[in-house]
């Protein structure tokens, strides 16, 4: 446990000092794409200000450099080719410090895993009736019992869902409510351990400085939910190309966070292998004609596919709309089918709110917002990222929801539970005080 406090402490300052320099690195790290915002940090008290750390200084965002690349060495959000990853990062941010015109230091990075495992774990401490105290809290904290023993794993995110005190749950900030016992709930989110470290190698490679990192469906909730729909309790399925994630908020905190290794790269790949097409002409394939609602004028749509080396004129293919769309749904329907595997057993039925929210490429598939709401049963509508000061038209879509969320995320404390001190960093500054009172009190 101590051990994971010094590290979040330690990230934390590599925030604030990256943010002091004024300058700083969006990276989205993914299997179709990397994508890279550069933003200028001023302190402001406006209305597009964020309160970071203890200071409770604002800051405003303004992005000054953009750029897009396709994504090269990188599958299911894992690195396995590090030469071409680094050549891909490389290039998209030489261009955004072109068009910022500023070098680049400092990156904080987000990607969506595979592997991540979202765990509830709880602890508590019993005192004396008093008014709870930021000690009392961080007594709590210190008291998790997070297994993490095995080095094979590293927690990403630990965030607290809920204090109680006294049996009374809900609170999210005890301190001076009276009571004699504090408790207290935190979602830890971990990934496998390899991928942040052939993840930080890469940066390192580029001469890059990692001073923050978040998981993408995490910060994609962040940028893409309204403010109610995170207070009463909400879905959000981010729909990428080699995985679909989902994380449930409540009470506007994370509680539960999971992903599956079937994304929209399937998709175009069951595309490819059905009419015997290049990924690309199949990707191609899939924007402009996809779809997932039949309608009765698809038997008779004819769509021409792309040969290649062909004659013009005599080797010319056409398939009908409703052959595509019976390529494109059963892997769709598994894509659902697993992520509702995966809700039931999050208790979601239990929340007030019972929206799903899409985002992530895989969302602008057409009529995908009929067929969620049809297969789920619950509520559906199509995220549009929240606006940032400078951000591009072209970089204003779903695919960007994780990136502009790490923008918003980029000026809260990784994890704010970590700001309260733990009993055992409290002896050296008692040793010191008593010294202090024994020389008083004998000189």
């Amino acid at each position: 446990m101590r051990k994971l406090l010094q590290s979040q402490r330690q990230l934390r300052q590599k925030r604030l000092l990256a943010i002091k320099k004024g300058t700083v690195a969006l990276l989205d790290i993914g299997t179709s794409k990397v994508m890279c915002l550069v933003v200028s940090i001023t302190e402001s008290n406006q209305i597009n200000s964020f309160s970071i750390g203890k200071s409770q200084s604002g800051v405003t965002f303004r992005v000054i450099g953009a750029s897009t690349t396709k994504s090269r060495g990188i599958r299911n959000g894992e690195i396995y080719e590090m030469r071409e990853a680094e050549s891909a990062i490389r290039t998209v941010i030489q261009r955004a410090q072109k068009m910022a015109g500023c070098l680049i230091e400092n990156v904080f990075l987000t990607f969506s895993s595979g592997t991540q495992k979202s765990n509830l774990i709880s602890s508590s401490i019993d005192f004396t009736q008093r008014e709870v105290t930021g000690l009392d809290i961080g007594h709590a904290l210190s008291k998790l019992n997070i297994a993490n023993d095995d080095l094979k794993t590293e927690i990403i995110h630990a965030l607290p869902v809920n204090f109680s005190v006294d049996d009374k749950h809900g609170y999210m900030d005890p301190r001076g409510i009276s009571g004699s016992k504090v408790a207290v709930d935190v979602n830890i989110v971990s990934i496998q351990s390899d991928i942040i470290k052939n993840m930080v190698t890469c940066l390192n490679k580029c001469d890059l400085s990692l001073a923050g990192i978040a998981l993408a469906p995490y910060v994609s909730g962040q940028s893409s939910l309204l403010e109610d729909e995170m207070e009463l309790g909400v879905v959000c399925i981010d729909l990428g190309a080699a995985n679909s994630s989902m994380s449930i908020f409540f009470r506007k905190n994370l509680i539960f966070s999971e992903s599956i290794r079937i994304g929209g790269n399937h998709i175009t790949g069951d595309i490819m292998q059905a009419f015997q097409i290049s990924f690309l002409a199949a990707e191609r394939l899939k924007v402009l004609h996809g779809g997932l609602m039949p309608t009765n004028s698809d038997d008779r749509e004819t769509i021409e596919l792309p040969e290649t080396g062909a004659d013009f004129y005599t080797d010319r293919r056409t398939i009908t709309k409703s052959e595509l769309l019976g390529v494109i749904r059963p892997r769709v329907e598994e894509i659902f089918d697993s992520l509702r595997n995966i809700l039931d057993m999050s208790d979601f039925e239990f929340l007030p709110g019972q929206k799903i929210v899409l985002t992530g490429g895989g969302s602008k598939l057409a009529n995908i917002l009929d067929f969620t709401s049809m297969f789920l049963g619950k509520p559906t509508r199509v995220a549009v990222p929240m606006r940032i000061q400078g951000l591009p038209a072209s970089a204003h879509g779903p695919e960007a929801a994780a990136v502009i969320g790490l923008a918003l995320n980029l000026a809260q404390p990784q994890d704010e539970i970590w700001d309260f001190k733990a009993p055992f960093e409290h002896e050296g500054d008692e040793l010191i005080r008593r010294t202090w009172r024994w020389v008083k009190s004998n000189w």
